[in-house]
Order: C-alpha cells, then sequence, then structure tokens
C-alpha cells in the first residue's frame, strides 16, 4: 500500500496495526511521541518510572523544566525510510 501524500510505500507493520491508515509514518498528521524517564519516592522506596507523552504534552514538560534537555527521552514513533 502507497501513502496518499508522498506515494512511497507504507510500512506493513503500520497497516497491519492501523488498517485504515493511507498516510506513512512520515507523513502523518500525528508526531513522534517522546518518552521522559521519572524516579519516584525516597529512600529504600524508589523506583524509576517512564511517562510517554504526545509532542503538545512534551512541549508544555520543557517548558515548565525550563529547558530543552533531551538527556532523559526516547522518542517513539519515528520511521527511517531513507527518502
Amino acid at each position: 500500500m502507497k501513502c496518499i501524500k508522498c506515494n512511497f510505500e507504507i510500512n506493513p507493520l503500520r497497516v497491519k496495526a492501523l488498517p485504515n491508515t493511507r498516510v506513512c509514518v512520515d507523513c502523518s498528521s500525528t508526531g513522534a511521541y517522546k518518552a521522559v524517564t521519572t524516579t519516584n519516592g525516597e529512600g529504600d522506596h524508589t523506583w524509576n518510572g517512564l511517562e510517554i507523552m504526545t509532542p503538545e504534552q512534551y512541549n508544555n514538560y520543557q517548558k515548565s523544566n525550563g529547558g530543552d534537555d533531551d538527556a532523559h527521552t526516547i522518542t517513539f514513533g519515528i520511521e527511517d525510510t531513507n527518502k
């Protein structure tokens, strides 16, 4: 199946996950999700967590934390199609 915007082949795994999709990841209007590691609790009751955010949520998180530190982020949904 080809993307209706760029005419490149859509990854078969994307088609399997989203059978009604008509666009590839790169042409999708949904941005890549980001995940931020968190440390919670105190002392012996400390644990690490992972917060998955939409692009809008991540931008708000960055603004509230005063910067563009990507040291603790993971990006999901980026497809390297080498177009």
